[in-house]
C-alpha cells in the first residue's frame, strides 16, 4: 500500500515538480512566490489611495472660514502696524522740534553774551542799549555777518509772524552812524513755538523786563516752548562777557565812565 503523506515525487516514480528540477538544475534559489494575502492587502491599499483622492480639496466652508481668519490677522497686524507708525511719527516731530529749539537757543546765548554795555547820553538822560521784556530782547553787539565788515549791529530777538505763520525772529539793523539801516529779518523757527525771557541782576532775582539799565543784566533765562505733537520746552541761560563799555579803559573817562555805570537811572 502506497505512503499517501509521502510527496508525490517521493512516492514511486513520480517526479519533482519543473520549477523545482528547474532550479535544482540552475543551481539557484526557487522563484519568489507572493501569496495572495499581500496582493489582496495591495488592492485595499490602492483603493483607499483613490478614495483618498477623491476626497482631496477644501469645500466651500472651509474656503470661507479661511478667508474669514486672513482677514482678521490682516486688520490686526494693519492696526498694530498703523498705531506703531503714529507714535513713531509723533516722536519724530517732537525731536525735530526740540533740535531746531536748541539750536536757536545756541545762537541766541552766543549773540546776547557778546552784547556791549553802552550808553546813549542825551542832555541828563543816560540809558543803556540793552532792552527787554517777556517777549523780546534787544541789544547791541559787534558786526556778524557772511562778509568781513566792520561797526556795530542791533540785534532783536522776538516772536512775530511770517506769511501768516508764527515765528521766532531775528531782526538786525546797522548801528552807529547808520542807525535803523541795513539789515535783514531772519525767521528762525516756524510753528507753534513761543519764546519767553527773563532777567536777573546781581542779586539773582528773575524779573520779566530790564528797561532804562545802564547794565547789562547779569544773568538771562531763555525759553523756547510749544504744544505740538506734545507739550514740550527748551531752557538756555546766558551771561554777557562784558561788563563795562570799553570808553572806561581810556585814562580820560575811566572816572566819568565808572561814576554812570554806578549810579542808578
Amino acid at each position: 500500500m502506497r505512503d499517501r503523506s509521502a510527496p508525490a515525487h517521493r512516492r514511486g516514480n513520480a517526479r519533482p515538480p519543473a520549477s523545482r528540477l528547474g532550479a535544482l538544475h540552475a543551481g539557484s534559489a526557487p522563484p519568489l512566490v507572493f501569496p495572495r494575502r499581500a496582493c489582496r492587502d495591495g488592492a485595499e491599499r490602492a483603493a483607499v489611495t483613490k478614495r483618498n483622492a477623491r476626497r482631496r480639496g477644501f469645500t466651500l466652508l472651509e474656503a470661507l472660514l479661511a478667508l474669514l481668519l486672513a482677514t482678521v490677522l490682516f486688520a490686526g497686524i494693519a492696526l498694530y502696524t498703523g498705531s506703531w507708525a503714529g507714535q513713531w511719527q509723533r516722536i519724530t516731530l517732537l525731536g525735530a522740534r526740540q533740535d531746531i529749539a536748541a539750536t536757536v537757543l545756541d545762537r541766541m546765548v552766543e549773540e546776547i553774551e557778546a552784547a556791549l554795555p553802552l550808553l546813549v547820553v542825551d542832555g541828563a538822560d543816560v540809558r543803556g542799549t540793552f532792552e527787554g521784556d517777556a517777549g523780546q530782547v534787544t541789544f547791541v553787539r559787534p558786526a556778524l555777518g557772511f562778509e568781513p565788515r566792520a561797526g556795530l549791529d542791533r540785534v532783536a530777538y522776538l516772536g512775530g509772524a511770517i506769511d501768516g505763520e508764527r515765528a521766532i525772529m531775528r531782526l538786525r539793523r546797522n548801528y552807529g552812524v547808520e542807525a535803523g539801516s541795513g539789515g535783514e529779518d531772519l525767521p528762525l523757527m516756524r510753528g507753534d513755538a513761543a519764546l519767553q525771557l527773563s532777567y536777573a541782576g546781581p542779586d539773582g532775582a528773575f524779573t520779566e523786563s530790564w528797561s532804562g539799565m545802564r547794565r547789562l543784566p547779569w544773568l538771562i533765562r531763555i525759553e523756547i516752548s510749544g504744544t505740538t505733537p506734545r507739550p514740550w520746552r527748551q531752557v538756555a541761560y546766558a551771561r554777557p562777557r562784558a561788563e563795562l563799555p570799553a570808553s572806561c579803559a581810556t585814562a580820560e573817562e575811566a572816572d566819568e565812565c565808572l561814576r554812570l555805570m554806578r549810579e542808578t537811572p
